[in-house]
């Protein structure tokens, strides 16, 4: 694939990753865990979570001349994802063997991995029996156990009126779910850094930092992002997906830190906190007197904090929909991959929130904008989202949109804010050095 050639664009400012090519998905370690992933991700759906599979974790490491610059730490079988009443993520895991060896041992490390993302709910999913002291050692660490007998008897106290049979079958179809999983191996080399951020990096961040970091690793690959190519398109999604759970983390902040002064808020999470921000001023202070052309806001905050700041309170003033903005992205990630062509309201029917659909178009427009993404990106998730929600009717939308908003002031227009950031070609924090 040829690269396209756009116009010439400061290079973003982002964490970095690893040169080496992203390694492709080993089938052959884990097709028989498989299985088992797919059914704890339609447990955790009947829970109403979002899920991600096949979580790897790793950090970059400096003083090895021998390694590549980063170390692989683990990997996480099944994360769920499901919100209280105040935003605040609760977090699921699931540890997936078809072997029952080492049962003990595993659930030290399952318990460990827990810790790491502070989840609230950690599963230890066993294809055959376990041993009797597994269950002895359960309540007392903190981890649960699921044989086969005990996944049933668990499956059975939770409904759903989603039609798992329909388009969202592919989600828990075991070969559509290989489809997805395999999707990024072969894709351009340049395209490695991006998909190693979304599939590494992201969940080692400080969660403030994935709300730039999401625009910054799109924005470099706006010559190659093609809207054309399904897996492009899920990559796209996936990373929706990650900016959706990083907004989500946002106003929970914003929600039990300064609820009234929004603004103030989410600048302040944006910068770090509080010392960060005025440690970042303070720095941009001292290098105009030192004679450099310095921007006191954007050197501390992105150039397009008001339309962030916009968008987090969108989703600030309607707390139950966040749950189901993710489960879309989800479900249009793989839909993407296997060539199912029915919408969200398709997809989901009569239980279908229209809000939670524009929340997500909403977000997908702002990453498309704030990175510079191709405009057929933002045309494509309104097409899945809320094209036959509304009706294509512009009034309908408006009013989806008018019902988003409404607290404290509302920020700068997200138009002008948008042709600001696409005229000056930039999408993320500048190094002020």
């Amino acid at each position: 694939m040829a690269d396209e050639k756009g116009p010439a664009r400061r290079r973003p400012s982002k964490a970095r990753t690893s040169p080496m090519r992203t390694p492709a998905p080993s089938p052959v370690d884990s097709e028989r865990d498989l299985p088992l992933k797919v059914e704890m991700r339609r447990l955790f759906w009947m829970m109403g979570a979002s899920t991600s599979l096949d979580v790897k974790l790793r950090a970059h490491v400096s003083g090895d001349s021998r390694s590549p610059g980063w170390q692989e730490y683990t990997d996480l079988d099944v994360l769920g994802v499901g919100f209280s009443p105040t935003s605040e993520p609760h977090i699921m895991l699931a540890d997936c063997k078809t072997s029952a060896g080492r049962a003990i041992e595993r659930m030290f490390w399952i318990r460990g991995v827990a810790d790491f993302f502070s989840a609230d709910t950690a599963f230890m999913v066993r294809s055959q029996l376990v041993p009797a002291a597994a269950r002895t050692l359960s309540n007392r660490i903190g981890v649960a156990v699921l044989d086969p007998d005990d996944f049933r008897a668990l499956l059975k106290t939770y409904s759903t009126s989603l039609d798992f049979d329909g388009p969202l079958g592919h989600l828990f179809d075991v070969d559509s779910v290989r489809r997805q999983v395999e999707s990024y191996s072969g894709l351009h080399k340049k395209l490695d850094p991006l998909v190693e951020f979304t599939r590494f990096d992201y969940w080692t961040y400080e969660p403030y930092r994935n709300l730039t970091q999401v625009v910054a690793h799109l924005a470099d690959v706006v010559s190659v992002l093609d809207p054309s190519i399904p897996a492009h398109v899920a990559l796209f999604m996936e990373n929706a997906w990650l900016f959706a759970f990083a907004i989500a983390q946002a106003t929970h902040h914003v929600r039990t830190s300064r609820m009234a002064d929004v603004p103030s808020a989410v600048s302040t999470y944006v910068a770090g906190g509080e010392l960060a921000k005025r440690e970042k001023a303070q720095l941009a202070q001292l290098l105009r007197k030192a004679g450099f052309d310095v921007d006191s806001r954007s050197s501390v905050l992105p150039p397009y904090i008001d339309p962030l700041t916009e968008l987090i309170t969108r989703f600030l003033v309607r707390p139950g929909e966040i749950a189901d903005v993710l489960r879309y992205a989800e479900y249009l990630i793989t839909a993407s991959v296997v060539g199912e062509t029915a919408t969200v309201g398709e997809a989901f029917g009569v239980d279908v929130r229209p809000i939670a659909a524009k929340l997500l178009a909403d977000a997908c427009g702002f990453l498309v904008t704030a990175a510079g993404l191709r405009p057929a990106f933002r045309e494509l998730a309104r097409e899945r989202l809320v094209r036959d929600l509304t009706g294509g009717s512009s009034v309908a939308q408006a009013r989806a949109e008018d019902s988003t908003t409404d607290v404290n002031e509302k920020p700068s227009s997200m138009t002008q804010m948008s042709l600001s950031i696409a005229d000056e070609g930039q999408s993320n924090i500048k190094p002020l050095a």
